[in-house]
């Protein structure tokens, strides 16, 4: 059975919360307020934006002692050409020192940030240096498409366009495309890797426009199946590799689902079993498929994906994947809420005595004759 209603339910369980909304936006914009209002860094940064799985809407609800995770891109107008990576972190050094003592630390490519409350990666990146890129791009890293702190499920209006508003409730009056690809995508920012001493292309507003359109082409059940796998391997972390999770995982759900999902219980079952099918030759001859990035095609998602851990997760899909079909086929609405609680957990409720998906047409039945209400109204 689908049991709409417990995956609903199930969802609602494991979203971030409202507290911790309301934690990595005040994190974020603290630190966006504090880098538009730093002296030393005024004349180089150029705008600053909400990027990550908290930005697409792809987000679990953190658990345990684990804080609310948060990516913060800077991007800067430094020459890239005449600065090394070393250099333009070096630049962000005592800003943080002043702001974050104690509390920031050097990553390959990026600053983490440890609160109290919140994880904060800020990532700093350079635009394009040919005027003409230059000039379109800090249009639209400038405008409100890219400076909202609204994921893509608080407003599913959201188009990657300089025109486009936000709007109170999350839809538009007219509808709005995103702007053409060909204005945005050829220009992806670059990012400096430390580790190798060199700077790198990075897109991270064509992987936001993506999942938006793809979320959209699916009723809205993309990034809610994001979700759910995260969940289910969160949840069987012990059988499985430790990767892929994170973006990887997510890229990987996007590759396979088919627009037009439904609802959330028949597109799981098709992740899955579409993962085991077109993956099943790579993962027994030893190899990792090769994902292209939606913004930098030259990149592969998997890359780091070693072969032993795409096996092993193959192995894990493919046995995920057997016991979501069963529970999907169940005509037995409790047997099929067990067989899903069994995969995601105890945050997947059991339906009622009487719950399960109700067929069409269907009616309860009344449990004794109807009798006419006795009134003097009329008397």
């Amino acid at each position: 059975m689908e049991l709409k209603a417990q995956f609903g339910e199930f969802l609602r369980e494991i979203r971030p919360t409202e507290r911790q909304k309301e934690d990595w936006k005040a994190g974020a914009n603290t630190l966006r307020s504090r880098l538009s209002a730093d002296k030393d860094l005024n004349a180089i940064v150029v705008a600053t934006f909400l990027q990550g799985s908290i930005r697409r809407s792809t987000a679990i609800r953190p658990t345990g002692d684990k804080r609310p995770d948060v990516d913060i891109v800077v991007v800067t107008d430094i020459d890239y050409h005449q600065t090394t990576p070393q250099q333009a972190m070096d630049k962000f050094v005592p800003f943080l020192e002043r702001h974050y003592p104690g509390k920031w630390r050097p990553q390959g490519r990026s600053f983490g940030i440890e609160l109290s409350y919140v994880d904060i990666d800020l990532v700093i990146t350079a635009l394009p240096t040919d005027p003409a890129s230059r000039q379109t791009m800090e249009r639209l890293y400038r405008s409100k498409s890219v400076l909202t702190n609204d994921s893509l499920e608080e407003d599913t209006s959201w188009r990657l366009n300089e025109r486009w508003q936000p709007t109170p409730f999350g839809s538009q009056p007219l509808a709005m495309d995103d702007a053409p690809t060909g204005n945005w995508r050829p220009n992806p920012l670059l990012l400096p890797d430390r580790d190798v001493g060199n700077w790198g292309r990075t897109h991270p507003l064509a992987q936001i426009q993506w999942t938006a359109a793809k979320n959209r082409a699916c009723n809205g059940h993309y990034v809610n199946l994001v979700r759910a796998t995260k969940w289910w391997r969160q949840q069987n972390a012990l059988i499985l590799p430790k990767y892929p999770k994170g973006y990887p995982l997510e890229h990987m759900i996007g590759h396979v689902l088919s627009n037009g999902t439904t609802s959330m219980a028949s597109g799981f079952v098709q992740v899955l079993e579409t993962m085991r099918d077109i993956w099943r030759i790579p993962a027994t001859f030893d190899q990792v498929p090769d994902l292209p990035d939606h913004g930098v095609p030259e990149h592969n998602v998997l890359k780091r994906l070693s072969a032993e851990d795409f096996k092993s997760f193959h192995a894990a899909i493919s046995t995920a994947a057997g016991q979501a079909r069963e529970a999907l086929d169940s005509d037995d609405a409790q047997k099929s809420g067990e067989l899903w609680q069994k995969l995601f957990g105890s945050k997947f409720p059991l339906p009622g005595p009487n719950g399960g998906d109700r067929k069409p047409g269907f009616f309860a039945p009344p449990s004794q004759p109807a009798e006419p209400r006795r009134t003097d109204r009329f008397a």
